[in-house]
C-alpha cells in the first residue's frame, strides 16, 4: 500500500512537472560569434540579429568606439555598418518601427534609421519618448534620473493627458486593461482616465525639439491598481528584478531573476509564481536609455542577457508561440603576445624603421602591425605632439599589443598630411586595461598599491632593456635631462628614452 500512494505522488508530481513545462515552450539555441568588443544594445528581427559592439580607447579616453553589425541566423557577419558621430556615445538605444531598425541618441534625441540596401544610418526626425500605441491611447514615458519618471496617456479623441507614476515601463493591454511592469512592481490600469490629469502633459516641441527637458516624476497612483510590489530588496545590491511581461496562450506571464535564478511566472495573490526556471544561470537586463526595444504589437521582444563569462551573452526572444533563448559565444580574443616577443618585435621594427626613416610612409608601418595583428586604436578626435609644432602632421596612427596580463604596448605613428611620410614613432608601455578588468572592483582596490608598484618593477625592467638596446646601437647618449630622459642625436634623427618607459624616434 506504501508503494501504491508513493508511485501515485510520483506520477502527481511528474505530470505536474510536464505541465508546467508545457505551459510556456521555451527553446535553446547556441551561436558562435567572432567580434571584437563587449555588446551594446542589440536585438533580433526577422531572422537577423543586429548588434552593436562597443571598443574600449585603452588611455585615450574614457569613452569607447562603436560599431556595428548585421549577422545572419548563423552569427556570421553579413553587414558592417559605420556608426555616426552622434551615436559614439553610450547613451543610445536600437529598436524596431514599422518594419525599421531606429537608433536614438538619449540626450539629444537624435534619430537615425537603417537604411539595408545603403548600407548606411540615414539621419531622420528626432525621436518621441513613444512607449505604446493603440486605437484609444498614445502613451509617453520619461526617466528624470534621481527625481524619478512619469508615464503619460494622451487620449486621441479629447487630446486630455492623464499621468502616472511610472518610469519608462513595459506596457502590456491584456483583456482590454493596461500593464505597466517595472523593475520591481506591476500595476494595472483598466480605464486611464481614471488616473490624475496632468497638469504637465507630454509635448513633444518640448521635450525633444527645444532642448533637454526636466521635470519632476510623478507621484500619483490614483486611479491604478498595484498588483506586485517588491519593497524589501537592497537599493544597492539589488538581488531582484523584474525583466519583462509578455503575453502567450492567452495569459499574462512575467520573466524575472532573483537571488536564485532567472525564472518565467505568473501573478497570483500579488505573488510570482514561477512555472518555469531557466537551464542556465543567465541575467537578463535592459540598459536604462533603452527603453523602446520593448514589444511590438504586443506580441514581440527581445531581451539581452549576460553571463558570469564575459564572452558568453545573448538574447531571450518572446514571441507569440513561445520563449527562445539565443545563447552568443564569442570566439574573438585580444592576441597577447609575451615579454620576449614584445621585446625581440620591438628591436627589430626599431632597426628597420631607423635605418629606412627618410622614407617611411603610412603604407608600409600599417602593413607591418596588421602582418602583427595589432589592435588599431587610432583616435577620432586630433591629436598632436609638441615635438613637432609647426609641421602639418595628422592624428597619429595607434596600434596596441598585450605583451603579459599587466602591460600593454602601444605604438604611435605621426606622420605628414599631404605625403603619408612618418615623422614620429612613439613606443609606450601603458597598464593593460583588460587585465585591470578582469578582478573584481573590490580585489582591484584593495591590492591597487601592490599592482601599482608591479607596474612600476614592469616599466623600469622595459626602460633598463631599452637603454641596454640603445647603448649597443648607438653607444652613449648625447643628453641626459634633469627628469633622466635620454637623448641620443644621430644625423636628422632625434631619439629619447624616458624612466616611464616611453621610447620616442622623430625627425628634426
Amino acid at each position: 500500500m506504501k508503494n501504491i500512494v508513493l508511485i501515485i505522488l510520483f506520477n502527481l508530481s511528474f505530470l505536474s512537472c510536464v505541465s508546467q513545462e508545457q505551459e510556456v515552450e521555451v527553446r535553446y539555441e547556441n551561436v558562435k560569434i567572432h567580434i571584437v568588443g563587449e555588446p551594446g544594445p542589440l536585438l533580433k528581427y526577422k531572422d537577423k540579429y543586429y548588434c552593436y559592439f562597443r571598443r574600449d580607447n585603452d588611455k585615450f579616453s574614457t569613452g569607447s568606439n562603436h560599431y556595428f553589425y548585421i549577422l545572419n541566423k548563423k552569427g556570421k557577419v553579413v553587414s558592417e555598418i559605420e556608426v555616426p558621430e552622434e551615436l559614439q556615445t553610450f547613451y543610445y538605444d536600437l529598436y524596431v518601427k514599422n518594419d525599421t531598425i531606429f537608433t536614438t541618441e538619449y540626450f539629444d534625441n537624435e534619430t537615425f534609421f537603417l537604411d539595408e540596401r545603403s548600407k548606411k544610418w540615414q539621419k531622420t526626425k528626432k525621436g518621441i519618448d513613444i512607449q505604446y500605441e493603440d486605437k484609444d491611447y498614445v502613451v509617453y514615458s520619461r526617466d528624470f534620473g534621481e527625481w524619478g519618471g512619469v508615464t503619460w496617456f494622451k487620449d486621441k479623441f479629447s487630446d486630455i493627458q492623464y499621468e502616472v507614476q511610472a518610469t519608462t515601463p513595459i506596457i502590456n493591454k491584456f483583456k482590454n486593461a493596461y500593464y505597466l511592469t517595472e523593475s520591481h512592481s506591476i500595476i494595472k490600469i483598466d480605464n486611464p482616465k481614471r488616473l490624475e490629469v496632468s497638469k504637465q502633459p507630454y509635448d513633444y516641441k518640448v521635450a525633444v525639439l527645444s532642448g533637454r527637458y526636466w521635470r519632476e516624476g510623478s507621484y500619483s497612483t490614483e486611479g491604478a491598481e498595484i498588483l506586485f510590489e517588491k519593497t524589501d530588496d537592497n537599493f544597492f545590491n539589488p538581488t531582484f528584478s523584474i525583466e519583462t511581461t509578455f503575453t502567450l496562450n492567452n495569459k499574462l506571464y512575467h520573466l524575472y531573476t532573483d537571488s536564485l535564478s532567472t525564472k518565467i511566472g505568473t501573478l497570483q495573490e500579488n505573488q510570482l509564481i514561477p512555472i518555469y526556471v531557466f537551464k542556465n544561470k543567465i541575467q537578463p537586463f535592459h540598459l536604462p536609455y533603452d527603453t523602446r526595444n520593448r514589444i511590438l504589437n504586443n506580441t514581440y521582444q527581445t531581451i539581452q542577457f549576460s553571463t558570469e563569462n564575459p564572452n558568453i551573452y545573448g538574447i531571450i526572444e518572446v514571441d507569440d508561440k513561445r520563449v527562445n533563448v539565443v545563447t552568443f559565444e564569442n570566439t574573438y580574443r585580444e592576441r597577447v603576445y609575451g615579454d620576449q616577443y614584445i621585446k625581440k618585435w620591438v628591436e627589430k621594427s626599431f632597426d628597420f624603421y631607423f635605418s629606412n626613416f627618410d622614407n617611411l610612409h603610412l603604407k608600409k608601418v600599417d602593413k607591418i602591425e596588421q602582418k602583427e595583428k595589432a589592435r588599431d586604436l587610432t583616435q577620432r578626435h586630433k591629436m598632436t605632439i609638441h615635438l613637432l609644432d609647426g609641421k602639418d602632421i595628422e592624428t597619429p596612427r595607434i596600434y596596441r599589443k598585450l605583451e603579459n596580463e599587466k602591460l600593454s604596448l602601444l605604438t604611435m605613428y605621426y606622420y605628414s598630411t599631404q605625403e603619408k611620410t612618418i615623422e614620429l614613432i612613439k613606443f609606450e608601455w601603458t597598464r593593460n586595461r583588460n587585465y585591470n578588468r578582469s578582478l573584481a572592483p573590490i580585489e582591484y582596490f584593495s591590492r591597487h598599491e601592490e599592482i601599482e608598484k608591479e607596474r612600476e618593477i614592469l616599466y623600469k625592467e622595459r626602460y633598463e632593456s631599452l637603454a641596454n638596446f640603445l647603448f649597443r646601437k648607438f653607444g652613449n647618449p648625447n643628453m641626459i635631462k634633469d627628469n633622466g630622459t635620454q637623448i641620443w642625436e644621430i644625423n636628422n634623427v632625434v631619439i629619447e628614452l624616458s624612466d616611464g618607459a616611453e621610447l620616442i624616434m622623430y625627425k628634426r
